[in-house]
């Protein structure tokens, strides 16, 4: 079971914008204060001049688009993308994206507003969007494809309805401005929710006025203490602010995590995403797990049960050590960089009375020298950032060995080795 891929939040973020997910409608993508590319699935061979088959994020990292949809009845403008890791396309961990609303469409216009702002309206009034059950089928679609495995859902404005595809289909999800109500999950879907909070981050505004009128948008607009629909779900993460706009939010540059604006602190950190991804393997786990025992587990059934249970921990593990020693590494040389920075901002020939010799020496009889000051600093950061990856490659040595004891083990079954391969391949 290869480690699974863990979204930032800025590429999310990213994602959701107008040269990326709007942009799969040709429409948009053509429109004269717009002038991107056309966002398509399509093959290398098959592009056009004007078109696009990969999405690349301010950080660098390409995605290669593996889906698109759009649809001119409900104004649903969404797309699926893998990250390439290692120079290939890691389909078992496909991200779908649903576009937020966009009022300039032309698409299905009526009298006084396009079919895209009909459906936030009729989402206010309904507590649920037209378009949540094209994007249902469209998340499904892409499930039902062997080559593919969604690990990941995220949506903007009227496009947070994916909070309510996550929790029926049991995927991590992350939205930014929700437009969207919790009345609008079925009761299996509100208690997946409170179970599994950290599989659903909802980054709000608490003065986001585009939407604060729609659902009670306001952390003290929330009444009752029991009940997910009108109580303060967990899963909203609330920030200062007015902005509706999808590129006003601020990450952390190592992390690439959304920050409060006051500390200027990550939200979310990478470790409790991967976590988050672990939550959704047991689920599913659970899910088999609950199916089997409704007519009796049989001895090759439970074997299944425990190698599928001790396969997801011991590869979240893996996942969460890595995603940890990542971001200690790249902490470590933004601190490093940083304290280069300042040391030399140091101007020895400034002090006009004394020589930069004894400059120098009348700061090295504080202990500040730049052995003192910046390596000795380095060595610490270093060491730190060398034992955690050193953890890290523990970690997958760990699930390399476990994850051949547990074929072994399944083998003895030829028909539950050929069954357990291919959940694998779907965790």
């Amino acid at each position: 079971m290869m480690n699974k891929y863990v979204y930032t939040d800025k590429q999310l973020n990213e994602l959701n914008q107008g040269p990326n997910v709007y942009s799969v409608n040709t429409e948009f993508a053509q429109r004269k204060e717009n002038r991107t590319n056309i966002v398509t699935a399509k093959s290398d061979n098959e592009l056009k001049k004007g078109e696009t088959n990969t999405i690349t994020t301010s950080d660098g990292q390409e995605f290669r688009v593996v889906a698109t949809k759009s649809d001119i009845e409900t104004g649903f403008d969404g797309l699926a993308v893998a990250p390439i890791v290692n120079g290939k396309p890691d389909y078992k961990n496909v991200a779908v994206i649903a576009a937020g609303t966009d009022p300039d469409s032309p698409v299905n216009k009526t009298m006084f507003s396009s079919r895209d702002v009909n459906s936030a309206i009729i989402a206010r009034q309904t507590y649920l969007s037209p378009q949540y059950k094209v994007a249902d089928q469209f998340v499904k679609e892409i499930m039902d494809d062997p080559r593919y495995e969604v690990s990941q859902l995220s949506g903007y404005s009227q496009g947070s309805y994916m909070l309510k595809v996550g929790a029926k289909y049991h995927i991590p999800t992350t939205t930014f401005n929700a437009w969207f109500k919790y009345g609008a999950l079925t009761l299996e879907e509100k208690a997946f929710i409170e179970s599994n909070p950290s599989m659903f981050i909802d980054y709000r505004r608490k003065h986001d006025d585009v939407v604060r009128w729609n659902d009670s948008n306001h952390p003290e607009w929330y009444t009752s203490p029991i009940d997910i629909t009108n109580s303060m779900p967990s899963t909203i993460h609330w920030l200062d602010g007015t902005s509706h706009k999808i590129g006003d939010w601020e990450f952390d540059p190592v992390t690439g995590q959304v920050v409060d604006g006051k500390g200027g602190k990550p939200l979310i950190s990478g470790v409790y995403r991967a976590y988050a991804n672990s939550l959704r393997g047991m689920a599913h786990y659970k899910d088999l797990k609950s199916k089997w025992s409704s007519g009796g587990i049989s001895s090759s059934e439970e074997i299944y049960l425990d190698a599928a249970q001790g396969s997801i921990l011991s590869s979240s593990m893996a996942t969460a050590a890595r995603t940890g020693a990542d971001e200690v590494s790249a902490l470590a040389k933004k601190a490093n960089q940083e304290l280069q920075e300042i040391w030399l901002k140091i101007d020895f020939t400034s002090y006009t009375a004394l020589a930069p010799y004894e400059v120098d020496a009348l700061f090295a009889s504080q202990g500040i020298t730049q052995a003192q000051f910046i390596d000795t600093f380095q060595t610490e950061t270093n060491q730190t950032a060398t034992k955690m990856n050193a953890s890290a490659q523990a970690f997958e040595n760990m699930d390399k060995q476990l994850q051949e004891v547990i074929e072994k083990t399944v083998a003895t079954d030829k028909q539950l080795a050929k069954e357990f391969r291919q959940w694998k391949e779907k965790m």
